[in-house]
């Protein structure tokens, strides 16, 4: 007998209902769906169909099914992305990513409030920033800079949408700074000189 967790795994009902040429109608959870060959919904995709039976994929297995199946099916929740920092020689955690797209080298800084990068930086990036002025503390002291929000920020499979960022007015930070506006938004462990970011959902 096989037990599940609720913090593990979720469980669906599934019936077919209708077996059509590269088309299946079933229903999930009381819910009817029609499935083309090659789509999905609901963690499940259809591989063939004919008017005979039809091949779901779930759970990344495949099997055969006809017509009134009814399916109970575990599903295994999705892994959560998990990305890993060495240090560096200068005790940083750095690393390459991209916002809204494009390239970027990141340094993690845990003790700035938002994702920061200067002027040039932004530039680069097709940034227009001069849209909200604000008055930000930076290691030289006060400096004028540009209160944003950018569309995604990925750092190998992480991503994370809408994250509010600063665009400091000059030549600083030289690299672009991944603070606590997009590491909040993580689960994040260090642990001798090895930096774990994971995607919390």
């Amino acid at each position: 007998m096989a037990l599940c967790f609720w913090s593990l795994c979720f469980a669906s009902e599934v019936r077919i209902l209708g077996l059509f040429k590269d088309k299946v109608m079933i229903e999930i959870d009381g819910q009817t769906h029609t499935l083309e060959v090659g789509k999905e919904s609901s963690g499940i995709r259809l591989i063939s169909a004919d008017s005979k039976g039809c091949v779901l994929e779930i759970n990344g297995k495949e099997q055969e099914y006809t017509m009134g199946s009814h399916i109970s099916i575990r599903f295994r929740p999705a892994e959560k992305p998990i990305v890993r920092i060495a240090q560096d020689n200068a005790g940083m955690y750095r690393t390459t990513g991209s916002i809204n797209g494009v390239t970027v080298n990141f340094i993690i800084d845990t003790g700035a409030s938002y994702v920061t990068m200067n002027v040039n930086q932004a530039k680069s990036l097709g940034i227009d920033y001069q849209s909200k002025p604000v008055q930000v503390e930076t290691a030289g002291g006060r400096a004028k800079a540009f209160l944003i929000t950018l569309d995604q920020i990925s750092i190998g499979d992480i991503r994370v949408f809408d994250v509010p960022a600063v665009v400091v007015d000059g030549s600083s930070p030289k690299e672009v700074l991944l603070g606590m506006s997009f590491l909040k938004r993580l689960e994040i462990s260090d642990n001798h000189q090895l930096m774990e970011l994971k995607q919390k959902y």
